[in-house]
């Protein structure tokens, strides 16, 4: 399952992602998204940032790389079908093959979820 749609980088410890849910799109119920998805949708926006610095480093392939917590994630507001989200990324500490990234998720500059999760990826043990 792909829950984001496009990336931008905005600097080594920072990234957008965007993702518009449609009528019927996994993890819509009720045209409400769920919000474990909206935490999939963080997860796989720190995978494009490593993909993609991994493509700019000519690497054949990022890792693999697996979320291992989420914490204190707080949902303010419920997503809609039919609703473009940005994703906003932001690496925050690591230790070792461990990242913790802060996320965000908002429709315009509304703010609907945020959070942090960790991440563990063991080839990715400097950046």
């Amino acid at each position: 399952m792909l829950m984001i749609d496009c990336y931008k980088k905005i600097d080594n410890n920072n990234a957008l992602s965007e993702k518009t849910f449609w009528e019927g799109d996994y993890g819509c119920e009720n045209g409400i998204v769920i919000d474990s998805i909206l935490i999939e949708c963080v997860a796989q926006a720190v995978a494009a940032h490593y993909g993609y610095q991994s493509l700019m480093k000519k690497e054949k392939s990022p890792g693999m790389g697996m979320l291992v917590s989420v914490d204190t994630f707080d949902f303010y507001h419920e997503v809609f079908e039919n609703s473009k989200i940005d994703i906003f990324i932001s690496k925050t500490d690591r230790i070792g093959a461990f990242k913790l990234f802060k996320g965000e998720i908002r429709i315009k500059d509304k703010i609907m979820a945020n959070g942090n999760i960790k991440i563990f990826n063991p080839k990715n043990k400097e950046g």
